[in-house]
């Protein structure tokens, strides 16, 4: 069969069985896997069996206490390329309940929306990409090499345990190309996104009475350092050639709050310090987030961080810093073979114009990225997701199946 006829095909079923494939979405939905504690358990053993009933292998791996992930696979008649496609199980934790109008974990369907916590960021996407091998397993679509699915767990607390792990022990996650359902808005694809940093920091004071007060305790000088470490606000270094006009182009969407795409940002979220008010404090504890803008590396951020501290007079040795996470910005070219794919097949089904930029959050795409192996993000709206009464459209759901499955025959088609 000709690829767009069989492109037609894949588009028909998933029509027909679109209510089948919604209720294994809201089934999903009502599996909490709320991180923290990111126990993804119940939700893997879910997925597991619903594979496994299709025909299709699942391996379940489990580097850390209930931090479990999923991969399976479908192989083609023939030699070929591996895609991954890739989405995560994990989610913000829902909160208060009474700031919902609805249960978060119900899964309902309401005026045309899919309700409930997670279902936009992103289980809507990584359903969508199970599908995938559902779709091409169920229909024999040929394909030569192999379509691999790691659902993964941990990627909002930064994916040391999920992605990152699976790509340093499992070969076959690691693959050619790598597709990502993060939510996108339907209108781009995404091609990179900031660096990622947790720089724990201690400063430390011998101590004393508050009767005898001093100017520089542990506090005051945990206050210094965060005040050195804000002027590193705005900072950013040349944009590779590359990607810079989908750095621009992305920068411009984001209207008043568009700078931060090129520009380093830094949240002061934890300080801890002093033990009661009549004594001089020996230890204050920050947990500093950093993002940085394609074009720094891990080395220029961690040298101008030294330089901020050293311009603060500050005696270094009562410092101490740990970089807890550090995940550098990273990016594929515009120009490569799954990207393109992907913008064609979103336009073609959408019917929008589809940009393609960078992003200023964070994915395990990046994962893939720093691997040197290609790789595009697209998924649902972007609108509702980490908030109270979180939704996406039910159409949008749809339509991000079928841009990912177009893009698996096109990227893997043996025909």
């Amino acid at each position: 069969m000709e690829r767009q006829a069989l492109k037609a095909c894949v588009f028909a079923e998933i029509d027909r069985r679109l209510p089948e494939f919604k209720d294994l979405l809201r089934d999903i939905i009502r599996i909490p896997t709320d991180n923290p504690p990111g126990d993804t358990v119940q939700c893997v053993a879910h997925i597991a069996e619903y594979l496994r009933s299709k025909g299709l292998p699942v391996d379940i791996y489990e580097p850390r206490p209930t931090i479990q992930s999923l991969v399976s696979y479908v192989q083609g008649d023939r030699p070929g390329r591996n895609l991954v496609l890739n989405g995560h199980l994990d989610q913000f934790p829902a909160g208060d309940p009474q700031a919902w109008s609805f249960d978060p974990y119900s899964g309902e369907c309401r005026d045309g929306k899919i309700l409930g916590r997670g279902v936009g960021d992103m289980k809507a996407g990584t359903v969508a990409s199970l599908l995938c091998l559902v779709l091409v397993h169920e229909l024999e679509i040929p394909i030569a090499g192999q379509l691999t699915a790691a659902l993964v767990a941990d990627e909002e607390t930064g994916g040391t345990w999920g992605a990152q792990w699976l790509l340093q022990n499992v070969p076959m996650a690691r693959g050619d190309a790598h597709l990502n359902s993060e939510p996108t808005e339907m209108d781009q694809v995404l091609i990179g996104h900031k660096g990622k940093y947790w720089l724990n920091v201690d400063t430390r004071h011998p101590g004393g009475l508050a009767a005898i007060p001093v100017a520089d305790d542990a506090i005051a000088r945990a206050v210094q350092v965060a005040e050195a470490l804000k002027t590193l606000q705005g900072w950013k270094l040349a944009t590779p050639p590359d990607v810079a006009g989908a750095v621009a182009r992305a920068k411009a969407r984001g209207g008043d709050t568009g700078w931060v795409v090129d520009a380093t940002t830094v949240n002061v979220g934890v300080i801890q310090g002093g033990v009661q008010s009549n004594t001089i404090p020996v230890h204050c504890h920050m947990e500093v987030d950093i993002r940085t803008p394609i074009g720094v590396s891990t080395r220029d951020l961690q040298a101008k961080v030294e330089q901020v501290l050293a311009a603060t007079g500050l005696d270094r040795r009562e410092i101490d810093l740990e970089w807890v996470v550090c995940l550098e910005a990273t990016y594929s070219a515009p120009t490569e073979e799954i990207v393109a794919l992907v913008a064609r097949n979103a336009r073609e089904i959408t019917g929008r114009p589809i940009e393609v930029n960078t992003s200023f959050g964070s994915t395990d795409a990046r994962f893939w990225w720093l691997e040197g192996i290609p790789a595009a993000i697209y998924g649902t709206g972007l609108e509702n997701i980490a908030v109270p009464d979180e939704y996406i459209l039910e159409s949008e759901f749809g339509q991000v199946l079928k841009v990912h499955a177009a893009t698996c025959i096109d990227y893997l088609y043996a025909g």
